[in-house]
This record gives structure tokens, C-alpha cells and sequence, in this order.
């Protein structure tokens, strides 16, 4: 990452941030299906990020990032290119350990921060839960 880091909001709040600046129709359609409420109407508490100096940022730098804000979220939502393949399979980032990543489905972000940041349920609640692929697509 170059030694200009752009701006992220100060928030406790988990980010969403757009690292993939290609496809604009699909960033917006994966951003509202991400920040949207589901059929409870459970939604994410996120702030989107929008920025295009995060443009092809790999995630452990945005990931340095997010913990030098001291924000106390304990997780980051990032879409990179691959999220932006059908179902917006979103990379999801642990701030607060070394557990890693895995990808979540654009419509599953809400029940994943909400459930991680009040610790409700754990990390391996979900990261245990993915398919073949690598993707969380809610419990079954």
C-alpha cells in the first residue's frame, strides 16, 4: 500500500469497504443487498467506504488500516473483485485476532455483524458454517 492511506470514517461501527472500482452497476447492487435489511428486518450496522484510494488494496493492508483507527468492531467487510461475482460473496476480516477470513454472501453481512460484534456467537459459528467454496450462506 502506498504511504498515503485514505481517510476512513471514525466510527465503532464494522466497514464495508469497496477495494474493486471495475464493475460500478454491481459495487451498488452488492452494497445495497449488504446494507439492506433482511425479511426480519435485522440489518448491518456498517459504514460504507467508498473511496477509490483503496483501488486493488489488498485486505491485510486495509485490515492495518481499519486497527490503527482503534475502532472497536470486531470485524471488516471488504469487496474486492471477487465479491462482485453473483451472490457478492464478500470477504469478511477478524479484527480483533489472527482467525483470518472467510467470504459471506452480500445478504448474510447483517447477521454476521450483528452477531460477531455483540458476540453473540463466535467466529467458528460462522467460518465453520461455509460451503466447499469458502462462502457463508446462512445456516441451515
Amino acid at each position: 500500500m502506498d504511504d498515503v492511506v485514505p481517510t476512513l470514517p471514525k466510527t465503532d461501527d464494522s466497514l464495508l469497504i469497496r477495494t474493486a472500482f471495475e464493475r460500478e452497476e454491481t459495487w451498488i447492487k452488492a452494497m445495497l443487498t449488504a446494507t439492506s435489511p433482511d425479511d426480519a428486518g435485522f440489518h448491518a450496522y456498517v459504514q460504507v467506504v467508498d473511496d477509490s484510494g483503496w483501488d486493488g488494496v489488498c485486505w491485510e493492508d486495509v485490515r492495518q488500516a481499519v486497527t490503527a483507527t482503534g475502532s472497536q468492531a470486531s470485524v471488516l467487510f471488504v469487496v474486492d473483485e471477487e465479491a462482485l461475482d453473483p451472490g457478492y460473496p464478500i470477504l469478511v476480516v477478524d479484527l480483533v485476532g489472527d482467525k483470518g477470513t472467510f467470504r459471506c454472501i452480500a445478504s448474510e453481512v447483517g447477521n454476521v455483524e450483528n452477531n460477531l460484534n455483540i458476540a453473540n456467537m463466535d467466529w467458528e459459528d460462522f467460518a465453520g458454517q461455509v460451503d466447499d467454496d469458502g462462502v457463508f450462506r446462512g445456516f441451515s
